[in-house]
């Protein structure tokens, strides 16, 4: 399919075998020799710990232990800081030290201490607020409170307003502290332990982050004991742990502590060395196919354009059609979010390309040295000099199939394909949830997957993605809604499209390649009913009775590896069903008169979960699709 928006950025459609068509970039051509170096590596995240902050306010604290909560929150606070600062792996994160993000609404009383805490030990501060800012005010009486608020706000490396309603305001504050929690590594609760007072309270969200096996960090507001621990256990009960088991929490979430996890660093290490590829080897594929499938011949560059260049320009053409997000978002979205994409699809692309023109050129070249082989035997047979070049040449074959699929299984080019894939649609999807404060929650994988560690580093490698970039700016109103479903529905468009034209296409490749295979059996049956009935002794006769049936094998092998006819049923469904979302969901979402954003989140969730556990099924599908010799 030709993407109309290219095809290695943006709306890059789920490809039957996740490739990209890899195409200069006119821009790139013009590029001035003075201009800054391309970053020849993807970019390596940043190590973040997300930390968020639920509390009472003032009237809930006990005077006395108010003034020790900014010593515990330092205390908490380096601890974190310390076991960051062990866990940075240069090899993985970016060259800058971890970093320490608060996520807090900056209310008075908790959201404020731990706040001021983080700051002074340069923590990131980054505010999802339950109304606008100037509505928001209204909750602090004195106005040095609210000169407070916004000098904290300017602070803030990100601002996320959520545009609630004073009529159902602790629906509001519950609505911040989940958003808080969908962010959150660790939460710091300063809270008096009392059964929940009203919807949206401490008590209630501490319950929720339990619930979430999210670990949370208990300051007593009202006794003065040392920070705990609070966890779930597995009847539901709280149970309480000292501090000190930061340590092994955090290791659960940040470090390499098992084999499985090993595997993961491993990974991790393999995909931030990889280097900024040249040559298209995936083009040999396309070429077969579009030749079979569409009778054609399709010119383009065996050059492969610079990720990151290809990807911005074709972000940029989407996110601009109006209406346009808010400057500050775009800027989010191209500069932050572009870049992590545009390699994990580029990457991608390239490794299924190389896989895929391997395959078809083990399977060729295997027919190709029994056909070798043959006129071998022909010469032989004649008499004739030039015998010793067949046998030569059928050994280079051999030899050529035997290099080829050792090189790409040590390479582990397959499991490259299916990881940068899997990876390439997280981020793909979070250019849309991000703008709306949803955390992707990619659903667990099939028991079918066994141990999943290929799963268990793409989700570690989109987490760790995810709390660099951290909060989108937003101010939620109608228009930013009506923003981020416009390019909700850009989005469908291309993977409508995509995969319409991916069924057809993939469909005659498949009735094609099992068409010539059978055509070659069946001249082969014909070959050998004349040697019967005629009873004639030729070398031709022989040629034809063996070297067909190689190459029919070749193609049925091509057919079957490629799983073109399974994929093209898989796309024929992903449209209907891609459609349904777009012409339902969503335009329910977008035309939603209450609580539009609530009903625009809920459906990009759903969205982004079918879409999920499409490429999730898909990566399972060709998980034994592997680089193998013929046969």
């Amino acid at each position: 399919m030709k993407n109309p928006l290219g095809s290695c950025g943006f709306a890059s459609p789920q490809l039957e075998n996740r490739e990209s068509e890899h195409r200069p970039s006119p821009r790139m051509a013009s590029q001035d020799s003075s201009s800054p170096p391309r970053p020849r590596l993807p970019p390596r995240p940043r190590l973040v710990v997300q930390i968020g902050v639920t509390g009472h306010r003032p009237n809930r604290l006990s005077p006395q232990i108010a003034a020790d909560l900014p010593r515990q929150c330092e205390q908490v606070l380096k601890a974190i800081a310390a076991l960051a600062a062990r866990a940075h792996d240069p090899l993985i994160h970016s060259s800058e030290p971890p970093l320490l993000r608060i996520l807090s609404p900056i209310a008075e009383g908790s959201d404020r201490i731990v706040a001021y805490a983080g700051l002074a030990l340069g923590a990131d501060l980054q505010c999802p607020l339950p109304f606008h800012a100037e509505e928001y005010c209204r909750d602090f009486a004195s106005e040095a409170s609210r000169d407070e608020f916004h000098a904290l706000l300017a602070k803030a490396s990100a601002v996320f307003q959520v545009d609630g309603s004073r009529d159902a305001a602790a629906a509001a504050y519950e609505r911040i502290g989940r958003l808080v929690l969908e962010q959150s590594d660790f939460v710091i609760a300063i809270w008096d332990g009392e059964p929940a007072a009203g919807r949206g309270g401490t008590t209630q969200i501490v319950q929720e982050a339990l619930d979430q096996n999210i670990p949370v960090i208990w300051l007593h507001a009202s006794l003065g004991q040392a920070p705990c621990i609070v966890l779930a256990g597995e009847s539901g009960d709280r149970q309480l742990h000292p501090l000190q088991d930061l340590d092994s929490l955090f290791a659960s979430r940040f470090s390499q502590g098992n084999a499985a996890a090993n595997i993961d660093l491993n990974f991790s290490r393999i995909y931030c060395a990889e280097k900024q590829p040249r040559f298209d080897f995936g083009r040999i594929f396309r070429i077969f196919r579009d030749l079979l499938a569409k009778g054609r011949f399709r010119k383009g560059s065996w050059r492969i354009a610079d990720f990151e260049p290809c990807a911005r320009a074709e972000w940029a053409n989407m996110i601009s059609q109006p209406p346009a997000p808010p400057e500050d978002t775009q800027r989010f979205l191209l500069d932050r979010l572009c870049p992590h994409y545009a390699w994990a699809d580029g990457l991608s692309g390239y490794y299924a390309g190389l896989l895929r023109a391997s395959s078809l050129a083990t399977n060729l070249l295997s027919a190709s040295a029994v056909l070798v082989a043959m006129l071998g035997w022909f010469l032989h047979s004649y008499h004739m000099e030039e015998r010793r070049v067949p046998a030569l040449t059928e050994f280079a074959l051999i030899a050529f199939i035997l290099a080829i699929t050792w090189h790409g299984r040590r390479k582990r080019w397959h499991e490259r394909w299916l990881n940068y894939r899997q990876l390439a649609e997280l981020l793909r999807q979070y250019c849309y949830l991000s703008p709306l404060g949803c955390a992707l929650a990619t659903p667990p994988p099939p028991a079918h997957f066994g141990s999943g560690a290929d799963r268990s580093w793409v989700d570690g490698m989109f987490r760790t993605i995810a709390r660099d970039l951290g909060l989108a700016p937003a101010a939620i109103d109608r228009n930013y809604l009506a923003s981020i479903g416009k390019l909700i529905e850009g989005i469908l468009d291309g993977q409508i499209q995509y995969h319409e034209s991916n069924a057809r296409t993939l469909t005659k490749l498949s009735h094609r390649l099992h068409h010539i295979g059978t055509g070659l059996f069946v001249a082969t049956l014909l070959a050998c009913v004349v040697h019967v009935f005629t009873n004639q002794e030729s070398s031709w006769l022989l040629i034809l009775a063996t070297v067909p049936p190689a190459f029919g094998a070749a193609f049925y092998a091509i057919a079957s590896h490629g799983e073109f006819a399974r994929t093209a049923d898989r796309s024929r469904a992903m449209a209907l069903e891609l459609s349904s979302l777009q012409s339902v969901d969503l335009k329910n979402a977008i035309d939603s008169a209450d609580d539009s954003f609530a009903a625009l989140r809920e459906a990009a969730q759903r969205i982004a979960g079918v879409m999920i556990a499409e490429t999730m099924d898909w990566s399972f599908v060709f998980r034994y699709r592997t680089l193998n010799l013929p046969g």
